[in-house]
């Protein structure tokens, strides 16, 4: 018995891709007949193996790809997951795959359902009509065919002059292979795992979320619609606004003026989240940032720590916490240059953040703020390698608590241009990153201490 496999159909086709119609041809022979469907397609019939074979009808392409393959009664075989072919029900599919919406189309002889690249089908009830259904008139009866539409689309390639399939550039890795592609949910990019490259971003998907269902009259009850909750949007996009200039009676011309009418909490909000978004353009903040900012603005307004302080200080506050949280480079003095509110100011809001919401103090890591001034000073690559070998010595012998990472980087920046033979002064190095030379020099002291020690002999 054969297995059939989601993607290719068959082993023999696993390592053909394109599958074309010559390699149908070489592994079968010549098809029994060949059958046009609707104008669009070509069905290649093997009657005693059971198999049909399609592919698209396009005149310019002498070896067209397949593009479906179907395995009829006759067939003797089984899907990875052991749903066998003339023994198996549609009850079998449903609790080894899982429950899907039931398919049909019109002339058809069959209800389907489509299952992790693999599609299932049983024989119309002759009781229903052509599209009246019931689940339990067809939920027992054999699975009488499958099709495997292959992992390819027929668009994705082209034909030259002598109609031979072709690739686009773009299909190519750069040693010369093709993309082995990975999808990355968080991101909802499509990467080639090799390369790195971007095949696809702002995906969008289209598998149902909802609830567990076990019926078809739940799955559509509580399935739901629309894009997840953006906590950026001051009132969650949960308010209905109604137009002003539709016509309606005057009782609900008030009801609209007085509705549209914002609360102090809404304005709070609404002035947060500008800010927060504009800190976040001009910062180059990545959106999980945000919306962890956003989200600790949320709970220090709920415990009223916004009495008496500025709200843009308190953004400013929520998003430097935030980037510390989230491993995200950005010093205290970076949101001072694009905020409105003082150091001063953002401090006691970050003081009070931490205290009143038992938040853990988060560490910027020095190591991550060296290629930034690396690239403002404009030093060499080899600078930045020392530096962080510079910083990582610096870790196992003093504790980074209390320190201003900004100075531990400007120290460890000069002595690794002393160590490169690079001449650059303190005060440049120390001007750059936004420190006094004092500073600069009380860290350098404390590298100085086991850089420049001599082995013992």
């Amino acid at each position: 018995m054969k297995t059939i496999y989601s993607g290719y159909g068959l082993a023999d086709l696993q390592d053909r891709s394109p599958i074309t119609k010559s390699d149908v041809v070489d592994l079968f022979g010549s098809p029994d007949e060949e059958i046009l469907l609707e104008q669009y397609s070509i069905q290649m019939v093997y009657l005693e193996q059971g198999l049909r074979f399609y592919y698209r009808l396009d005149e310019k392409a002498e070896d067209p790809p397949i593009i479906t393959i179907g395995f009829l009664d006759s067939f003797e075989g089984k899907t990875e997951e052991g749903i066998q072919l003339n023994k198996s029900t549609m009850r079998d599919v449903f609790r080894v795959y899982g429950e899907e919406t039931w398919l049909t189309a019109e002339g058809s002889t069959y209800w389907w359902v489509e299952q992790s690249g693999i599609s299932f089908y049983v024989e119309k009830s002759e009781e229903n009509g052509q599209f009246s259904f019931k689940e339990e008139d067809h939920i027992n009866q054999t699975i009488i065919r499958i099709t495997v539409p292959l992992t390819y689309r027929p668009e994705d390639f082209s034909v030259n002059e002598d109609g031979m399939i072709i690739r686009s550039v773009e299909d190519y890795c750069i040693d010369g292979s093709l993309h082995e592609l990975i999808l990355d949910e968080e991101r909802a990019e499509q990467i080639c795992s090799k390369c790195g490259l971007i095949i696809e971003d702002h995906m969008i998907s289209m598998e149902y979320s909802g609830e567990r269902a076990f019926s078809m009259a739940e799955r559509q009850k509580r399935q739901t619609h629309g894009s997840p909750v953006n906590p950026l949007i001051p009132d969650l996009q949960m308010a209905t606004m109604i137009d002003k200039r539709a016509p309606m009676p005057e009782s609900l011309r008030k009801a609209v003026k007085w509705d549209s009418r914002y609360s102090w909490k809404q304005r709070n909000m609404i002035q947060a989240t500008s800010e927060i978004k504009r800190i976040g353009e001009l910062m180059n903040l990545p959106q999980h940032v945000k919306v962890y900012a956003i989200k600790l603005y949320r709970q220090a307004f709920t415990l009223g720590l916004l009495k008496g302080r500025s709200i843009r200080a308190m953004v400013a506050a929520s998003i430097y916490y935030a980037c510390g949280a989230e491993k995200v480079p950005r010093t205290l003095q970076n949101i001072v240059d694009v905020s409105d509110s003082t150091f001063h100011q953002i401090t006691k809001c970050y003081q009070s953040l931490i205290k009143e919401l038992n938040l853990p103090s988060p560490t910027i890591s020095p190591k991550d703020l060296v290629s930034a001034y690396i690239s403002k000073l404009h030093l060499p690559h080899k600078v930045e390698v020392n530096a962080g070998k510079i910083l990582d010595r610096y870790e196992k012998v003093y504790s980074l608590s209390g320190k201003d990472p900004k100075g531990l980087v400007a120290a460890a920046l000069y002595e690794a241009s002393q160590h490169s033979n690079i001449k650059i002064s303190q005060t440049k190095i120390s001007r750059a990153v936004g420190i006094t030379e004092v500073t600069l020099r009380n860290r350098l002291r404390e590298m100085q201490k086991f850089i420049r020690k001599k082995p013992k002999q």
